[in-house]
């Protein structure tokens, strides 16, 4: 039998969290993919899928569970609200219980066992969702915390922002991450230091870039200010270019295609709904889609 297989959302220090979370648990039994809003689904034949803070289209859940072997979807994603409306909770909590309630309901209630469950909690992050899914029981660590902080715009925690600087400072690396989970529940002083000088860095080299690289695209029926930008900036740019506009949009290319974040302020447009009518998702003020290489935005 394959070995599991985790999808989580790419680029996105949630996702990684939350497959963090994932690894924690069942260590490199499971094979970790990045995903993204758009992209052409794996071949799941035979395996347990697990999806983390990311889940594809209604149709293509359904497609999946044509062949895989069981299918777990944990996400907060506004735009995943419909497709996962009618898809069951899981019985258990932890893997392997899991499985075994799977299982169970096969022989006693005749239950397709490739059937999906999911849990979908708009109230927490990604990263949350998982850690308390594969880690009953158990408190989370504040790294867990910290990025769930950044990752739903709260900024509640101290040094949230510092410490959101020192992680995305690093590559996405499960062993780096415990060294950083570590270093935050015992030194989160030196990690706080280190931070400010990034973040400092970082707020210069973002409102350079956008203006640098600021032009106007018409998206979703107007016309907002987009720039061409690594995803690591894209919810600090997007949130500076927004100011004072319904929303507005960052974008890099890969793979022969053009990769969009949107961003909005409080009051602004809803940008999940926009991302949704190129068939992407996301939240109300973050949301992102996939384009061809090359889209200009919508003619005029």
């Amino acid at each position: 039998m394959d070995r599991p297989l985790c999808l989580y959302h790419g680029n996105c220090a949630d996702g990684f969290t939350a497959a963090w979370a994932v690894w924690r648990a069942l260590g490199d039994g499971v094979e970790f993919l990045p995903a993204h809003y758009g992209m052409t689904p794996p071949e799941v034949t035979g395996r347990d899928v697990i999806m983390v803070d990311f889940s594809f289209k209604r149709p293509v859940i359904d497609a999946l569970a044509e062949t895989c072997r069981t299918m777990l979807i944990l996400d907060h994603h506004a735009t995943a609200a419909e497709d996962l409306a009618r898809i069951g909770a899981p019985y258990a909590y932890g893997w392997e219980t899991y499985l075994e309630a799977v299982h169970n309901a096969y022989h006693q209630f005749d239950r397709d066992p490739r059937a999906p469950f999911a849990i979908f909690d708009m109230n927490r992050s990604g990263a949350q969702i998982a850690w308390d899914f594969f880690h009953p029981g158990e408190p989370r660590p504040q790294l867990v915390e910290y990025v769930a902080d950044r990752d739903l715009w709260r900024f509640d925690l101290p040094s949230s922002r510092e410490i959101a600087a020192v992680l995305h400072s690093h590559d996405f690396d499960f062993d780096m991450w415990d060294v950083l989970a570590s270093m935050i529940d015992r030194n989160i002083g030196d990690l706080v230091s280190q931070g400010t000088a990034i973040e400092r860095k970082s707020r210069k080299d973002v409102a350079g870039m956008v203006r640098l690289t600021r032009r106007s695209m018409r998206i979703g029926g107007q016309v907002v200010p987009v720039a061409n930008l690594p995803p690591i900036m894209a919810s600090d740019a997007g949130h500076l270019l927004a100011e004072g506009q319904p929303f507005a949009a960052s974008y890099f290319d890969k793979d022969g295609a053009r990769i969009f974040s949107l961003r909005s302020r409080q009051g602004g447009a809803d940008v999940a709904a926009i991302a949704a009518q190129y068939g992407g998702g996301g939240h109300r003020n973050a949301a992102g889609f996939q384009a061809p290489a090359g889209w200009e935005g919508d003619p005029a």
